[in-house]
């Protein structure tokens, strides 16, 4: 292979070349370099990589190219193998964890040996920031194990369903092909920017593919939440509250009326009858509130 570096400075200067192994990725799926010669990975490859040179001269401004060949032995473990071929502007050292010292770039290599290899992964969790929203921008978290011994880059669609079971959305999942270090976990994030005003339960199903063409495996997954936007909702309740509310009035106001009209000599009489009043409203006002709570049981059940 060829290798292009470009001298980004305003003089000549001297550039260093040299491999490393890598034997874990950060949280963000950056990767953690061996100590050279020291540290093994059960992943190594800088050892089968042989550099044209260890050091190049570049012009200011300047292109030049370096070979690098590979060399994969007979006895190599079947699986992924994974190294960088560093070019730095001072002689190559790293700390004891094993991060690179100084400004140094990097050229990823990464190769997958054929054999008996271990390829599986799972989706370990699944979520969203909230599990009730008030619109329809949502974010979407996947945390992805690779208990295998090669790099997986998990693909596949992210489908969003209403409450009816229409689809809202079909998402293409990890666009940037981003792979999964062989014992590690990673957390992506997909980004849902629906239109419209959303509200009730929706159902979001993961269905993902990974591994060479011709044996994909699949992994999925599936959640549920909620759009309740408050800007809607909030007035509907009030307006409610404030109906119920007049009702009540209206039935004291009412009650109090009727009595007000009767003699004294007729207390009895008016006693019934606004009793008997009383008994009408407050089965009015019971026969709403039932209504009321149903029709919300209702929407609960159905969405």
């Amino acid at each position: 292979y060829d290798i292009t570096v470009t001298n980004l400075t305003s003089g000549k200067q001297t550039y260093y070349l040299y491999t490393r192994d890598i034997v874990s990725v950060d949280g963000a799926g950056a990767p953690i370099f061996a100590k050279g010669g020291v540290e093994k990975t059960g992943f190594e490859i800088s050892e089968w990589v042989s550099l044209s040179s260890d050091t190049i001269e570049i012009e200011a401004g300047v292109d030049k190219r370096f070979s690098v060949s590979i060399d994969v032995p007979e006895s190599a473990t079947p699986g992924g193998h994974f190294g960088g071929v560093f070019v730095s502007m001072e002689p190559p050292r790293l700390d004891s964890s094993g991060a690179a010292v100084g400004y140094e770039v990097v050229n990823i290599i990464s190769l997958r040996v054929s054999g008996d290899v271990i390829e599986r992964g799972i989706i370990r969790s699944f979520s969203t920031d909230n599990y009730i929203n008030s619109d329809l921008n949502i974010n979407f978290r996947a945390n992805i194990e690779n208990q295998g011994s090669v790099l997986i880059r998990p693909v596949g669609p992210l489908e969003i369903y209403n409450m009816f079971g229409s689809s809202v959305a079909n998402l293409n999942f990890n666009d940037d092909k981003a792979g999964v270090f062989p014992g590690t976990n990673r957390v992506f994030s997909i980004q849902w920017e629906g239109e419209g005003v959303g509200f009730g339960r929706y159902t979001v199903d993961l269905n993902l593919q990974y591994g060479i063409p011709g044996s994909f495996k699949n992994m999925n997954n599936s959640l549920t939440f909620w759009v309740l936007p408050m800007n809607i909702i909030g007035p509907a309740i009030a307006i409610l509250f404030i109906i119920l509310v007049s009702i009540y009035i209206g039935v004291k106001l009412y009650i109090k009326r009727q009595l007000s009209g009767y003699a004294v000599s007729n207390r009895r009489l008016a006693q019934r009858r606004s009793s008997g009043s009383s008994l009408f409203f407050l089965m009015l006002i019971s026969m709403l509130s039932v209504t009321v709570v149903f029709l919300i049981i209702l929407l609960i059940l159905f969405a």
